[in-house]
Order: C-alpha cells, then sequence, then structure tokens
C-alpha cells in the first residue's frame, strides 16, 4: 500500500500527490539539565517537565495536472497530523515553516513541508468511557500517563477522585466537565464554557491515569453524582 499522510482531515493521495519520503516520528530525548555542584565530580542530572516540538518532514511528487496553489493552501495553519505507518494514531501539527517547491527530472515537481508536532501520540479512538459505580477501575494504554477530560453530573456538593487525588465541587447542578490538560473545571451554557474552577478545591493537574502497564486506574466519587464519563486522551512519547 503506498504511503499517505493525513492533514485537516485531507487525504495526501486524493490531492494529487504521491509520497517520496516521509521522516518516522521520533522519540524525543528526555529534557534534563546537568546540574553541576561545587564538590561533587560528578553532575547532576535534574529533569525538566516540558518538552520541545516534534518535527515531521514529508516530500512529495506533485501530479502534472495537480492545483499546486491549493496544494499550499492545504499545508498550512493548524490540525490532526495521521501517517500511513501508524493510523490509529494522530499528533497536533502545525504547517508554520517554510514549504518549499522544487524541480523533479526537469518536469514534475517536488513540494516539501515540514511539520511541527506536539511532542506526543494521540489515541483517535476516544470515545467516552461510561463509569456505573463508585469505585470503578479503568485501564488505559499508551507508554506515559495521560490527561482525561471528565463529565460529572450530580447535585449538591461532590467530590471524585483519580489514584488518591481529591476534587471537591461545590453546589453542582447539572453537569460539569474537568479537564486534567487545561486545569480547567467549567459548565456548557448554551454552547460556550462558563468557568467553576473557584468553586473547587484539589489538585486537577494531578488527575491523570497511569497506563495499564503501571497500575490499574481506581476512579471513586460521592455525594449525589448519576453519571460519571472519562475521555481518557492515551498517548504515547
Amino acid at each position: 500500500m503506498a504511503a499517505y499522510f493525513i492533514f485537516k482531515e485531507k487525504n495526501s493521495a486524493e490531492q494529487g500527490v504521491q509520497i517520496l519520503s516521509m521522516d518516522l516520528p521520533s522519540r524525543q530525548a528526555d529534557p534534563y539539565d546537568a546540574l553541576h555542584v561545587p564538590g561533587r565530580p560528578e553532575p547532576m542530572m535534574h529533569p525538566q517537565t516540558g518538552r520541545s516540538f516534534l518535527p515531521i518532514t514529508i516530500k512529495m511528487e506533485i501530479g502534472r495536472n495537480a492545483d499546486i496553489r491549493s496544494i499550499l493552501a492545504w499545508l498550512t495553519g493548524s490540525g490532526d497530523l495521521i501517517t500511513s505507518d501508524d493510523p490509529a494514531k494522530r499528533y497536533t501539527a502545525y504547517a508554520c515553516d517554510t514549504v518549499s517547491v522544487s524541480r523533479l527530472n526537469g518536469v514534475y515537481r517536488a513540494i516539501t513541508v515540514r511539520f511541527q508536532c506536539a511532542p506526543f501520540a494521540y489515541a483517535i479512538a476516544n470515545d467516552p468511557v461510561e463509569l456505573t459505580s463508585s469505585p470503578a477501575q479503568l485501564q488505559t494504554i499508551g507508554t506515559m500517563y495521560s490527561e482525561p477530560l471528565i463529565e460529572l453530573t450530580g447535585t449538591g456538593d461532590v467530590t471524585l477522585t483519580v489514584n488518591g487525588v481529591t476534587l471537591e465541587i461545590k453546589d453542582v447542578s447539572g453537569t460539569v466537565f474537568i479537564d486534567v490538560h487545561t486545569c480547567q473545571v467549567y459548565k456548557l451554557e448554551y454552547g460556550a464554557k462558563t468557568s467553576i474552577l473557584s468553586a473547587t478545591t484539589g489538585w486537577i493537574e494531578r488527575m491523570v491515569l497511569v497506563p495499564d502497564t503501571e497500575a490499574v486506574n481506581v476512579i471513586s466519587w460521592t455525594g449525589d453524582v448519576s453519571g460519571v464519563k472519562i475521555t481518557k486522551n492515551e498517548r504515547w512519547q
């Protein structure tokens, strides 16, 4: 099967281009700083929390009848990037670098695009999982902890605990969303987010899910809670 990629929901195979080469996503280096302590013969390695963008470069041959301006317009901005090497995962990609166009064999044109991708690949299959009783166990896959989106429906004062980390929410009325990735707690009203973070107490950023190679995730709640759904956001580094 010929190689392809999908960017912003458009497949390269349908855009009049043929893949000549495509970098395989590589594992990011672990971010460390070397700390030189006076009196110690060796430096100490100090882990950092941030990671740099992951570059993915794709070179394509443009068909004789392809509209190069339409292709250049497609290869701009940001969106999900999926490659034929691993079609079950997606990257958040930015086509912000210069896109170069050149002649190929004197007739056909070649185009090279370099995507800057967020450093993790995410599972495309990411439907919410409904939990029916407390406590509940939840398994995830991936090579790194994930930051879920949790949908909780209830009334009054409730608590939600994920792997021992508890979030208290006051005066719940209806459905609230706990977005661990952005550390937001909000309601949806007429399609817009209304923050209720001020009504919460706890460490939202620590409410992560770990892969099943490490442990089984345990989720529990107290109070008048009628439903809990979790979008796991499984990811790989």
